[in-house]
């Protein structure tokens, strides 16, 4: 199963900056980027049973990637608040697959979260 999240969601460098500016400042961020993917997901089809994620991330600036993939946070956390996931721990997310990168045009940026699922909990 594959989910699509369209925009750009906070780095950890952003996350770091807003968080040392005020606590608020880095808790609304949190939430914005959370809600932004729950938004996108909810009324998308469940995941019943234990799984793997494997992420392609298409963005456009120069960060590293692992100031992208800091990204997870907000995507695993939106997907427990839209319904998708039951939860995000390591009952029900065993792992990951792997990340891919693709550099596309400003205004394109997504993430495909392409999910696993084994047997039953």
């Amino acid at each position: 199963m594959k989910y699509t999240i369209k925009g750009d969601l906070a780095k950890l460098n952003e996350h770091d900056g807003a968080n040392r500016a005020n606590k608020f400042v880095g808790a609304k961020l949190k939430k914005e980027m959370t809600d932004l993917v729950a938004w996108q997901l909810k009324g998308k089809p469940k995941i019943e049973n234990p799984c793997e994620l494997e992420f392609t991330w298409y963005y456009s600036g120069k960060h590293d990637f692992d100031n992208h993939r800091f990204s997870v946070k907000y995507v695993q956390d939106g997907m427990v608040k839209a319904g998708i996931l039951k939860d995000d721990s390591q009952k029900y997310v065993l792992g990951y697959q792997g990340d891919h990168f693709q550099k596309v045009e400003k205004g394109k940026e997504k993430v495909v979260v392409e999910v696993y699922e084994y047997g039953k909990v």
